[in-house]
C-alpha cells in the first residue's frame, strides 16, 4: 500500500465552530501525523487511544491541537486512523488538510471511511447505512431507527434467516448426493426451516408499513369554519404564537406550515383558511389550498366552536371529510354553551387537553411507541426482504411436487436477496455449512 492509499478529510461540518476534526486513515496515517503534530507529552512512540495535547504545524501557520491515534485493526475503518482536533476555523482546517495532501495523503471520496470499514469487515452494509441514516436524521424517531440499524438489529435478523436457509439448503443438497439415506429425515426439516424464515421475514416486512411516519413525518391539517379557533389551536400545540389570531373571520388566508414532535415522531402541522362561501378572490385561493392540504393529510383535526350553535354549514363541511382520518375537536371549552359530539374537548387559549389530543392523534394512526420499535425504513431493505419472501413462497408452493434442484433455485434466490442487505458471500457459506453439518465422508 502506497502513501496514496492513505486518505484524509475534514470530519466536521463546513461551518465556524470551536473544534474541527481532520481524519486520516491508511498505512501512513501515523507517520503523517508525526510529521505534522508534535507534543511534549509524547515520550517515544505515540500510544494508541490516548489524546495528546500539542501543536500542529504547516508551512504557513501553527495551531494548538489534540491528536488521537487508533491502531489497526481496532479503529473505525480497520486501518491505522489518526484524528487531529484543531480550532474550528475553516481556513485553518483547509490549511491542515492541504498540508497532509502535499505530504502524500489522498483526499477521501464521499463515504470512503465507512466504505473502508465495510471492506475491512468492521461493519456490514446495513450497519453502514445506519451510520448514514444517523447523520441525516431529522427527527428523534429517525435517530432511534438509525441507531438500531447501526447497532445491527436488522443484520442479526437477516443473519439468523440466512443461517436457517443455509441449513435448509445444506440438507436438500445432501439429499441430492445421498437420496436413499437422507430424504425421509432431511426434507421435512428443510421445509420447516423455510417456513420459519418466511414467517420471520413477513414480520420484519410488516414493520415497513408505517415507515413514512418516521422518514417524512405525520401530516396533520387543521380544518373548520372561519373563526372557530384553528390558529389558536396551532399556537397551543406549538406553544408559540405562530399564527395570527383575531376576532375577524377569514384572518388566515394562506396555508401556514410548522413542525413539532410527538413521541419522537416529526409532525407537519398545517393551519388552513376557514372554509366558507366567500366572494373575496384572495380568500378563495386560501380556501382552495386548505382543501388540498386536507386531502393530503394523515390526520384531520376538525375544529368546532362550542360557544356558538352548530350550523348546517358546519355539518356539511364535516360530511365532506374522510372520517377514518378525522378527529372532532370541540374548542372553547372554557365558554362552553353548545356541546358538540366530539372526540376531545379543549381550550386552545389555555392549552387544556392538548396532551390528550396528541394521544388521540397517535392512537388514530396506531403509531404510539412507533419510534421505540424496529421499523424497516430503507427501500433497498424492503425490496430485498419482499423479494426473498416471494422466492420462499414459490419454494413452499412447489416443495412436494418439484425436484430438489428446482426448489433450490428459489431458496438460493431468497438467500441472494438477503445477502444483498448485509453483503455476505452466501454461496461460500452454503458450501461451508454442507461440509460442517453432514459428516458424510464416504
Amino acid at each position: 500500500m502506497s502513501a496514496k492509499d492513505t486518505i484524509v478529510a475534514k470530519a466536521t461540518a463546513e461551518a465556524m465552530a470551536a473544534i474541527g476534526i481532520i481524519r486520516i486513515s491508511g498505512q501512513n496515517a501515523l507517520s503523517l501525523a508525526k510529521d505534522i503534530f508534535t507534543s511534549k507529552e509524547i515520550k517515544g512512540d505515540i500510544e494508541a487511544r490516548r489524546m495528546y495535547l500539542g501543536q500542529v504545524s504547516t508551512k504557513n501557520f501553527k495551531d494548538k491541537a489534540f491528536c488521537i491515534y487508533y491502531k489497526a485493526p481496532n479503529s473505525y475503518t480497520g486501518e491505522d486512523v489518526v484524528e487531529i482536533q484543531a480550532h474550528g476555523g475553516q481556513t485553518l482546517l483547509d490549511g491542515i488538510f492541504r498540508e497532509l495532501v502535499s505530504m502524500g495523503a489522498r483526499p477521501a471520496h464521499p463515504g470512503e471511511f465507512t466504505k473502508r470499514a465495510y471492506l475491512n469487515g468492521k461493519v456490514d452494509l446495513a450497519k453502514a447505512e445506519g451510520i448514514s441514516d444517523m447523520i441525516s436524521a431529522s427527527s428523534e424517531a429517525e435517530i432511534m431507527q438509525a441507531y438500531r440499524l447501526m447497532q445491527g438489529e436488522l443484520s442479526k435478523t437477516i443473519t439468523a434467516s440466512i443461517e436457517k436457509l443455509t441449513e435448509a439448503v445444506a440438507g436438500l443438497e445432501a439429499i441430492l448426493d445421498y437420496p436413499e439415506e437422507l430424504e425421509e429425515d432431511t426434507r421435512p426439516e428443510s421445509l420447516a426451516l423455510i417456513k420459519e424464515v418466511k414467517a420471520d421475514l413477513e414480520k420484519t416486512y410488516a414493520s415497513s408499513k408505517n415507515r413514512r411516519y418516521i422518514t417524512e413525518g405525520i401530516n396533520i391539517s387543521l380544518c373548520g369554519l372561519t373563526n372557530v379557533g384553528k390558529s389558536s389551536l396551532m399556537n397551543a400545540i406549538l406553544n408559540d404564537d405562530r399564527a395570527i389570531v383575531t376576532d375577524i373571520a377569514g384572518t388566515t388566508r394562506d396555508v401556514l406550515k410548522e413542525n413539532f414532535m410527538i413521541d419522537g415522531l416529526k409532525v407537519n402541522l398545517v393551519d388552513t383558511a376557514g372554509i366558507r362561501d366567500s366572494k373575496d378572490s384572495i380568500e378563495q385561493i386560501g380556501i382552495k389550498k386548505a382543501k388540498e392540504a386536507i386531502q393530503g393529510a394523515d390526520v384531520i383535526l376538525f375544529v368546532m366552536d362550542t360557544s356558538i350553535e352548530e350550523t348546517d354549514e358546519e355539518k356539511a363541511l364535516y360530511n365532506t371529510l374522510d372520517k377514518q382520518k378525522t378527529i372532532r375537536v370541540a374548542n372553547k371549552g372554557d365558554i362552553l354553551k353548545y356541546p358538540r359530539k366530539a372526540d376531545v374537548l379543549i381550550e386552545a387559549e389555555t392549552g387544556k387537553n392538548i396532551e390528550k389530543l396528541m394521544d388521540l392523534i397517535l392512537e388514530k394512526l396506531n403509531v404510539k411507541n412507533l419510534a421505540k420499535s424496529t421499523t424497516l425504513t430503507r427501500e433497498r431493505h424492503i425490496f430485498a426482504i419482499k423479494s426473498a419472501i416471494e422466492s420462499l413462497d414459490n419454494a413452499i408452493e412447489v416443495y412436494d411436487n418439484m425436484t430438489i434442484d428446482c426448489i433450490l433455485v428459489d431458496i438460493k434466490q431468497a438467500l441472494r436477496r438477503l445477502a444483498d442487505i448485509t453483503g455476505e458471500d452466501v454461496d461460500e457459506a452454503i458450501v461451508d455449512r454442507v461440509f460442517s453439518k453432514f459428516c458424510v465422508g464416504k
